[in-house]
């Protein structure tokens, strides 16, 4: 009987002791935030349902890669729908302010600074300063009239909670200089990409091959597959993000707000500290909306011209219309409107209601909107999708859109890089896809890299589904593919992601690690090594 005792008392003492190390591995955090007057008060330690916003942080940057937060607001204290927006915003910036800090320091010594010249740096400051004025203003006349602007007026007081919260909470050493300005900059970093490039544009038809290749792959953002089974069994939606190994810094968000008049109140996508929306893009929608971007760039200098202040940026647009819409038509129609010609992707909206497993994929289940300055194009791309697959790799659908962006000019010059039927990802999807039979399967083809034997690589470590850049020969770059995200049909309709951070290991590649050649590459914060499994993620609250 003493010897049961004891190996129920040792039992119990190891219970406590592994605990205590899983615990000790991710800090959990939470917060609850009450509104009065127009201010915020925040109470940490509490997760009080009666309060305008109240949500939980587990950091586990460190031990799984990926940080997870989990935010409500809207269902206690008894506030207009902009307070408890800006509770919200204030909420995560407590939460997070740590990471918001280091991230920062990153983006903005990794991509927002190097090779800029000072007007440049001038110009950025007074174009984010003025768009900002303009929408504050736009909102002002017509935030009570019109639902489109309603929307922007709940997005722009979440930003605000988000400046003042980290005003008010940040911790001596992690104080930013302009906290506004810097909050401006991250939220709008893929707006970055084509404002930036247009003050100081490329010659592209000066380079050499391998210039042009490096350049491509550098402003490049992002692989992406939707696909389904031979009898519809299932349908997978997955993305890879591309981009510097500096932005690793992930934060994983579940939002659920309860605005009126809106089609999704509750959102859950891949982010990053002190975004406001997800980047990569990839997003999972109470809507029964699933949303996947790819970034294309533009060839075509001339169109930077058109880009002006009195506009919205891409990543408001992302957020009202995923907001608003309760089909791809909807969401391709919000998202046109007060285009700024800014991060110019190609967006996929898959639409889990048209969706009906081992039965039909009805019309409306797949719609491809594209962006260039000036320019918007969507349609229904559903009869493709019924055929198997849909790819996305930094290259346009449209004819229009390639045309306008010069691709068509880049292929006569630099080759098939830039060709959307023989670019080497279209032509590795179009060969593995086949292969994709369950989740698994998707993860591998999404993390695919075998740049040493797959003849469509061409020797090149970025001529894979999952690029590392820092595996190039001749110009190794701490960039490239860095995470990837994915989810079947009944995953995302309860908006569950089995998701990674870090570089792939492709077929039998060395994990990533800062130490050696990139050790003075600025990485604050950020894990040493990369050698993470997937992990599930979904609500809590």
């Amino acid at each position: 009987m003493a010897d049961v005792n004891f190996k129920v008392f040792y039992s119990f003492c190891l219970f406590l002791w592994v605990l205590g190390i899983a615990r000790g591995n991710s800090i959990y955090n939470k917060a609850t935030v009450y509104m009065k007057n127009g201010k915020a008060s925040l109470q940490m330690g509490v997760a009080d349902p009666k309060g305008a916003a109240y949500g939980y942080f587990k950091d586990g940057l460190q031990t799984s890669g990926w940080g997870i937060l989990d935010i409500k607001a809207g269902y206690g204290q008894n506030v207009t729908s902009e307070e408890f927006m800006f509770a919200a915003g204030y909420i995560e910036a407590a939460l997070t302010f740590k990471h918001i800090h280091n991230h920062f320091i990153n983006v903005n010594e990794g991509f927002i600074l190097p090779g800029r010249e000072n007007k440049t740096l001038e110009k950025l400051k007074t174009f984010m300063y003025s768009q900002d004025k303009w929408t504050r203003k736009m909102i002002s006349s017509m935030g009570g009239k019109d639902p489109y602007w309603r929307h922007v007026s709940y997005v722009q007081a979440q930003f605000d909670g988000l400046v003042q919260g980290y005003i008010d909470n940040a911790k001596a050493g992690q104080k930013l200089d302009d906290v506004k300005y810097a909050m401006l900059l991250l939220n709008g970093v893929g707006d970055l990409i084509d404002l930036l490039a247009g003050w100081q544009p490329a010659d592209f038809w000066s380079m050499t091959s391998e210039e042009m290749n490096s350049y491509f792959i550098s402003h490049s953002h992002c692989s992406a597959l939707v696909k389904v089974m031979g009898a519809y069994e299932n349908i997978f939606m997955s993305h890879s993000s591309w981009f510097l190994y500096s932005a690793t810094n992930r934060i994983y968000k579940h939002y659920d707000f309860n605005l009126p008049d809106t089609a999704a109140k509750q959102m859950s996508f891949s982010s990053y500290p002190g975004f406001l929306e997800s980047l990569d893009d990839f997003y999972l929608l109470s809507s029964k909306l699933v949303m996947l971007q790819t970034t294309t760039v533009i060839f075509n200098t001339s169109l930077y011209q058109y880009i002006v202040p009195e506009s919205l940026l891409a990543w408001q647009r992302v957020r009202v219309a995923n907001m608003m819409a309760h089909s791809g038509a909807e969401w391709a129609q919000a998202f046109k409107q007060y285009n700024s010609g800014t991060y110019n992707n190609q967006y996929m909206i898959v639409d889990l209601k048209k969706v009906h497993l081992n039965e039909a994929i009805d019309d409306g289940a797949l719609w491809v909107i594209e962006q260039i300055p000036t320019l918007v194009e969507a349609g229904d791309q559903t009869a493709i999708l019924r055929a198997g697959y849909w790819p996305s790799y930094n290259v346009p659908f449209y004819e229009k859109i390639y045309n306008m962006s010069d691709y068509a000019k880049a292929v006569e010059k630099f080759g098939d890089m830039y060709s959307y039927q023989l670019a080497p990802r279209a032509k590795i999807f179009r060969r593995d896809q086949g292969s994709v039979k369950d989740l698994k399967s998707m993860k591998h083809i999404m993390r695919y890299n075998d740049y040493q034997h797959d003849p469509y690589a061409g020797g090149d470590p970025c001529g894979a589904i999952c690029c590392r850049g820092d595996l190039n020969a001749k110009n190794p770059r701490p960039s490239g593919c860095y995470d990837t995200k994915v989810a079947d049909y009944n995953m995302a309709m309860s908006r569950t992601a089995s998701i990674i951070n870090g570089p792939t290991l492709g077929t039998g590649l060395k994990p990533f690690s800062w130490v050696g050649g990139f050790n003075k590459t600025v990485h604050v914060g950020l894990p040493q090594k990369y050698n993470f499994p997937f992990i599930e993620t979904k609500p809590s609250l």
